[in-house]
C-alpha cells in the first residue's frame, strides 16, 4: 500500500488541529445580556492606553436581576482543553453615584459562570483595572464562551458604569462598531 505524502500531511493536520477561541475582527460581537437593544457608548473616555475620546460601552440595562443586566463580548470557536485566556478591563464611573458589577468568563452552552472577579465597586473620578485568568478544562470544549459584565448592585438606574477597553490576551477588542 503506497501512502501519498498529502495523505499524511492531512492526516497530522486533521489529528494535531485543535478548536481554539479566536477574536473576530469582522463582526460586532457586543450585545446586552437581557435582549437585543443595541448596546449604548459614549465618548467621555480618558486617554487609558487605548486613545482619548475612543468609544466606552456603557453597562447599564433594565433587567429587574442583576445577572441579566449588562454587556457581554461573544468569542468566536470554541475553546480546547488547557488553552488559556488573561482579560483585562479598564472601567470607570459614568454618574454620580457607584456602581458594582463582576467581569465573568461564561459557558452560554452550559448557562454557568466558569469564572468571575470579586465584586467590583467604582468610585467618582477613578479608573479601574479588572483582570481575570482562566484555564479552560475538556467540559468546555466545543462550547460557546462569551466574557460579561453584570451589575452586582441594587439596579438603581443612577448607577452607571463605562467599560473604556477590553483586551483579551493582551489585544485591544473593538468597543465601536465599525462604518461601512
Amino acid at each position: 500500500m503506497k501512502i501519498s505524502h498529502l495523505t499524511i500531511c492531512l492526516f497530522l493536520i486533521t489529528t494535531f488541529t485543535k478548536a481554539q477561541i479566536t477574536i473576530d475582527k469582522v463582526g460586532y460581537n457586543w450585545s446586552r445580556i437581557e435582549n437585543r437593544t443595541p448596546v449604548i457608548i459614549v465618548n467621555n473616555d480618558a486617554n487609558n492606553g487605548d486613545g482619548l475620546n475612543d468609544g466606552a460601552i456603557v453597562i447599564k440595562g433594565t433587567a429587574n436581576t442583576p445577572e441579566f443586566q449588562g454587556i457581554q463580548y461573544s468569542l468566536s470557536g470554541s475553546p480546547h482543553n488547557s488553552e488559556k485566556i488573561s482579560l483585562e478591563a479598564k472601567y470607570y464611573q459614568n454618574a454620580a453615584s457607584y456602581v458594582k458589577f463582576k467581569m465573568q468568563l461564561y459557558d452560554l452552552t452550559k448557562n454557568l459562570v466558569l469564572a468571575e472577579t470579586d465584586v467590583i465597586t467604582t468610585s467618582t473620578g477613578v479608573v479601574g483595572t479588572a483582570s481575570l485568568d482562566y484555564k479552560f478544562t475538556d467540559t468546555s470544549v466545543g462550547d460557546k464562551i462569551v466574557i460579561r459584565f453584570v451589575r452586582a448592585d441594587d439596579l438603581n438606574i443612577v448607577r452607571v458604569v463605562a467599560l473604556d477597553y477590553l483586551k483579551i490576551n493582551d489585544q485591544f477588542i473593538e468597543l465601536k462598531k465599525s462604518k461601512k
